[in-house]
């Protein structure tokens, strides 16, 4: 019983291939390789239209970068002295004044520092006190014979 399946199935296949049968084989043959070649073309053009995807992602952002440095500019513009000297008089009615008063201070200016106080290091007196520790102090008052 286990050849008769096989003989059958090598039956099958020879009758295929029989001539006049060969035009439809050789039919369905070239749609299998015609779908094959197929494929390298559809993964080609998701490619380019990822790529377009891509590019297009890219200009946007380009474009937002543009704004972006374009409002950093208009807010660089109205922190200048001449505009905001602009807006007081034309929107609070300020003027200049008619007398100036000039005080002198004895005390030197503060030394303007450019990094953020957090990156210095930091004192050690102001992380340990001022004054000696409790352990010193109830040890101090014994008489060592070292002192």
């Amino acid at each position: 019983m286990a050849t008769a399946p096989k003989a059958k199935a090598e039956s099958q296949i020879q009758g295929l291939l029989r001539p006049e049968n060969l035009p439809v084989v050789l039919t369905i043959a070239a749609m299998v390789v015609g779908i094959a070649a197929l494929l390298p073309l559809l993964q080609s053009s998701e490619t380019t239209s990822t790529a377009g995807n891509i590019l297009q992602l890219e200009n946007e952002k380009a474009g937002w970068q543009t704004q972006l440095q374009e409002l950093e500019l208009t807010v660089a513009g109205m922190g200048s002295l001449d505009h905001i000297e602009r807006e007081s008089r034309r929107r609070f009615k300020m003027t200049t004044p008619e007398e100036v008063v000039y005080i002198l201070v004895d005390s030197p200016p503060p030394q303007a520092r450019r990094i953020p106080s957090r990156y210095f290091a930091q004192d050690e007196t102001a992380e340990t006190g001022t004054g000696s520790s409790i352990w010193e102090d109830l040890v101090g008052w014994l008489p060592f014979p070292w002192d």
